[in-house]
């Protein structure tokens, strides 16, 4: 039995202890886009929905606290950036904005750096595989 085709990706839904920090964060660090915005039944926004520049439509944030304690560290995406230039490009922004980071970690296949949202997972942006 063959498995359907899916036809893309969606997108990723990243549970956040506070949508307000989060969404500041997404913005400033990332350049994300809000647009969608998702009422609970008491009226009271606790997800979003946006753009990533490169991306697209693919980004979701949804505020629960209890989700995202239960992620840890975890890595939660990874990225992928054109080539090691584009990563040191990706230090000088965190360090702009005083987003903590590891130092770029190059490998034989490829090269990697890793930072964390708010809540402390990680985000990961990798360059192409070489051969």
């Amino acid at each position: 039995m063959s498995v359907p085709m899916l036809a893309g990706l969606r997108n990723v839904k990243v549970p956040v202890t506070d949508l307000r920090i989060a969404l500041d964060w997404y913005v400033r660090v990332l350049g994300f886009r809000p647009t969608i915005e998702f009422p609970d039944a008491d009226g009271v926004v606790r997800g979003v929905h946006g753009e990533l520049p490169g991306l697209g439509d693919v980004l979701a944030l949804r505020e629960d606290p209890a989700a995202a304690r239960g992620l840890g560290a975890f890595a939660i995406a990874n990225f992928a950036v054109a080539d090691r230039s584009a990563l040191e490009a990706w230090v000088s922004h965190l360090d702009g904005l005083d987003v903590p980071h590891n130092p770029i970690v190059d490998t034989p296949r490829l090269s990697v750096l890793v930072f964390a949202n708010p809540d402390g997972q990680e985000i990961h942006l990798y360059t192409p595989l070489r051969d």
